[in-house]
């Protein structure tokens, strides 16, 4: 389904009925991504999912105009959401889908029931985040078909095992495939300051008692879990996971412990 917000369109999926779950992706990424790791394990008459390909990725259009920022993307992500009658809701956000998620619960408060993040960005700024150092656990032998996934795979993933390869293929390489990079540059121009929350220093100040679940890996490269973990002391009602086997993609890392913390979070 597609829905028009401004002059492009939102591309999105609804399962399910009763009390709203938004998925928010990472950068690059499409909704394929979300729906892989969470549907199955969503009482689809408990809850309604709302899977949506962020503008410029997936298959949601992109935009010029106005210039693509952080804020924007949030703001066009409460005006998707008030389209579709949508009022209070949870969020489920990987990466700058979790940074994202974060922007709009700090807006929005009053509306969102709760926040369930795998390696959240926190720090904007990719040359200012204090980040790990990535390694490799090879727990299986791989011949892989294609040498360039292939070695984004092991620059990305901590645990080297057929599953986590099948996972990738299944779950990441679609979605790059339909980026526009052309679009992400342009949200990632003036050294990150586009790509940057306004509110991004009050959010790593901020009180609130909107539960949460953090669930991180502590050989992530790209936002590490530093950062994430500091925002337990401020977030009062939150659950903080660090998983020592487990990078940037955490879920294709450790599925079973991933569906685990979900299940315990959306008991």
């Amino acid at each position: 389904m597609q829905q028009k917000i401004d002059n492009f369109s939102i591309h999105y999926e609804i399962r399910g009925t009763g009390i709203p779950v938004v998925f928010l992706h990472g950068l690059c990424l499409d909704l394929n991504f979300m729906k892989e790791n969470y549907a199955e394990y969503f009482d689809s008459k408990k809850y309604q999912q709302i899977y949506l390909d962020l503008p410029g990725m997936g298959k949601s259009s992109s935009f010029s105009e106005p210039l693509p920022s952080g804020d924007y993307l949030c703001t066009v992500i409460t005006r998707f959401l008030d389209s579709l009658g949508i009022k209070d809701f949870y969020l489920c956000g990987h990466s700058y889908g979790g940074y994202l998620a974060l922007g709009i619960a700090y807006r929005c408060a009053q509306q969102v029931k709760g926040l369930f993040l795998t390696c959240p960005v926190i720090t904007a700024n990719a040359n200012k985040r204090i980040t790990e150092k990535h390694l490799n656990l090879t727990l299986a032998e791989i011949k892989p078909t294609n040498a360039t996934d292939y070695a984004d795979y092991k620059e990305m993933n901590v645990v080297i095992n057929d599953l986590s390869w099948q996972k990738y293929q299944k779950e990441i390489v679609s979605g790059l495939q339909q980026c526009d990079f052309q679009f992400i540059e342009q949200l990632q121009r003036d050294d990150f300051k586009a790509y940057q929350l306004n509110d991004e220093e009050n959010i790593k100040k901020w009180q609130t008692q909107i539960p949460t679940f953090l669930l991180l890996g502590r050989h992530d490269q790209i936002v590490g879990f530093r950062e994430q973990s500091k925002l337990s002391l401020t977030f009062v009602n939150c659950n903080l996971l660090v998983l020592d086997s487990a990078g940037h993609n955490l879920p294709l890392d450790q599925p079973q412990i991933f569906k685990s913390c979900l299940n315990y979070f959306f008991k």
